[in-house]
């Protein structure tokens, strides 16, 4: 295979060339002859013509050696890229898996779900989509299939479209990890909230004997489990509908259950049915309570439950009975506090829950809240099991008893159990340490000169012109912020830029070189109050969000310090609303300065900008410092 037919992204591109993608931005700008984007794909997300870009890597000597077998799977992405400008990229996989299944086997019968998405799509769209899987030659369908589902819905995705938990995700792998303790002589498996079912097809790979059974609320998610199911070649049987409002499995007890169900979701109580018969009063409660009842109800006598749920289950006070009697009836087997970062989704801490039918006399409680969560999946079944057997582990755990719970209010929370209070030492050195840091930001505060100049000396203005007209008379450049974090990434060569600087950092992937701001830019926040700055060369990558609008200077008549400040001004802030905002461009006045009368403000504009961040620094130090103190004098305690 020699060409690809179809568009690929400026990933798949950097993957094929075994380069960074901001090396492919870099070629973007530097090449005149690089492939233009075609028509179909956006600025955000620029698409290009496969068979074009493999000619252009070969033709400048970018094609790595025996990268023969990269452009396989790189003509994969081609096809299913096809997709892109005509259907979600949620929606991608299940058509491309699809048509997968009926290039195996013509006799396939295809979904309900796939008719609809394709019904959408005009013929010629299709039939190019059919015509590049055809020419792929695939040997294992299954091995295909997967690497779609990773690629667009996997943990390397978008955090918003990262809900479905593939087995490659922390959280599937987590689960399947902690399960592979207690698979001895498993026949059935239950995963009642199962997305695209990675969790239950990881734990079928381990017991292919076994029958796996699943629920989906969403039925293009549930029709996806099932051609994952079918790749698999797996007995798996996939329900659509919600669990706990229906549940497809009413008298059904299983070996095995696992289950990342969603988290803090209200169900209204009218559409509970009959299950206060069995659970007792449910008022108050949320969707991760719910299911771990739900779980503990499906068990058979020598069954275990795995669920992943946040960390408000084990405190929440509308679940206290609840979890006081599934402790009382000896089903907790242990609670593992897990680290914030295990779910695709959101950043809060995780907890695993480990259920059992019956004969629990002290639940273990394991606190590994402070490892890293890439370790969680390889590490927690080392854990469970040095735990179960009372034998040393890297992690502290505690067997607690009912009448612990009773007098912690029922909580089960491992870090109130096994949280290690301070020594006197520790919380002093804290202290002397936060001090030292205060004293050296209010020397640092002490150096800061204010600007140097009287009101008499400050030039003022009679007439002023518009912002929007001095962009069309081309003394600035509007770029339009246009993006988003990648929700997953916790770290990463290109920062984002939005309208708070001092909220933690995040990241991007995919950028275009252009966008990259330059010393000099203006950042100006589209809304809201928060000020307008002036970008610093930090040595750092950034772009802008799609929060801000850069102003990028093309002259030397403006001083950008000067327009900033202008930016900020109260003239140019709505406050007849509730929420002040800052004017539309088109009603961003700046005063009639020289150039040397902006200098001046400019001037004494970065100074009280200069005092303002250190001020700041020093509030947060002062924060840190009463806190220490306190520490302290409880650390006698």
């Amino acid at each position: 295979m020699n060409t690809a037919t179809g568009h690929l992204t400026l990933k798949d591109i950097a993957e094929l060339a075994q380069v960074s993608r901001p090396a492919v931005s870099n070629w973007r700008s530097r090449y005149n002859d690089f492939p233009e984007p075609v028509k179909e794909s956006t600025p955000r997300k620029p698409l290009f013509d496969a068979d074009a870009v493999v000619a252009w890597l070969k033709q400048n000597g970018f094609f790595p050696e025996g990268a023969e077998e990269d452009l396989k799977l790189a003509s994969l992405w081609a096809t299913a890229n096809l997709l892109r400008s005509h259907l979600p990229v949620d929606e991608i996989p299940l058509v491309i898996l699809s048509l997968l299944a009926l290039d195996q086997d013509p006799s396939f019968e295809v979904s309900a779900e796939f008719d609809q998405i394709t019904g959408r799509l005009n013929e010629n769209t299709l039939d190019e989509v059919k015509h590049g899987i055809a020419s792929l030659s695939i040997t294992d369908y299954a091995q295909a299939a997967n690497q779609v589902v990773d690629r667009f819905l996997g943990v390397g995705s978008r955090g918003e479209r990262s809900q479905y938990g593939t087995s490659t995700s922390l959280s599937s792998a987590a689960l399947i990890s902690a399960a592979s303790t207690t698979l001895e002589g498993v026949q059935t498996v239950l995963d009642p909230a199962c997305g695209i079912a990675g969790t239950l097809l990881g734990i079928g790979a381990a017991v292919p004997e076994a029958k796996l059974l699943g629920a989906e609320l969403n039925p293009s998610t549930a029709a996806l489990a099932r051609l994952l199911g079918h790749f698999a070649d797996s007995t798996v049987t996939i329900h659509t509908g919600d669990s706990i409002v229906h549940d497809p499995f009413p008298e059904t007890k299983t070996d095995l259950v696992v289950c990342e169900p969603p988290l803090g979701a209200r169900i209204p109580r009218e559409q509970l049915g009959n299950l206060e018969e069995l659970f007792g009063p449910l008022r108050g409660l949320f969707s991760d309570d719910l299911f771990l009842l739900h779980a503990a109800h499906h068990l058979s006598p020598d069954g275990h439950a795995y669920i992943l749920t946040s960390l408000n289950p084990t405190f929440r006070p509308q679940f206290r009975e609840h979890r006081q009697r599934l402790v009382a009836q000896g089903q907790v087997e242990a609670i593992v506090e897990l680290p914030a970062g295990m779910f695709a989704s959101t950043r809060v801490p995780a907890v695993l829950w480990v259920l059992r039918a019956k004969g629990v006399d002290e639940p273990l409680l394991i606190d590994a809240s402070g490892e890293a969560p890439e370790t969680i999946p390889a590490r927690i079944a080392e854990w469970l099991t040095a735990a179960r057997n009372r034998e040393a582990a890297n992690v502290p755990y505690k067997a607690i008893t009912l009448a612990d719970v009773v007098t912690n209010d029922g909580s089960l929370s491992p870090s109130t159990y096994l949280a290690e209070p301070i020594s006197t030492d520790e919380a002093g050195s804290e202290f002397d340490s936060a001090l030292q840091s205060l004293e050296a930001t209010t020397k640092d505060l002490m150096r800061i000169r204010t600007p140097r100049v009287t009101a008499d000396a400050i030039p003022t203005s009679t007439t002023s012109t518009m912002l929007a007209d001095l962009i069309k008379s081309g003394h600035f450049t509007r770029i339009n912020g246009t993006y988003r974090a990648d929700k997953h990434l916790e770290s990463g060569d290109v920062y984002l830029a939005r309208p708070n600087r001092n909220t933690a950092p995040a990241f991007v992937e995919d950028h275009d070189a252009a966008d990259v701001l330059r010393p000099g830019d203006i950042v100006m926040p589209r809304i809201g109050e928060l000020p307008a700055w002036v970008h610093q060369d930090d040595g750092k990558t950034w772009v802008p969000s799609d929060s801000v609008i850069v102003l990028r200077p093309t002259s030397d008549e403006y001083e950008p310090d000067f327009i900033a400040a202008c930016l900020n001004a109260a003239v140019n802030i709505d406050t007849r609303t509730t929420l002040p905002r800052r004017h539309p461009v088109a009603r961003i006045a700046i005063p009639e300065l020289s150039s040397d009368q902006q200098a001046v403000v400019a001037q004494a504009h970065r100074s009280l900008d200069n005092a303002r961040t250190a001020a700041r620094q020093l509030e947060r130090e002062a924060e840190h410092a009463s806190d220490a103190l306190i520490n302290l004098v409880f650390s006698g305690k």
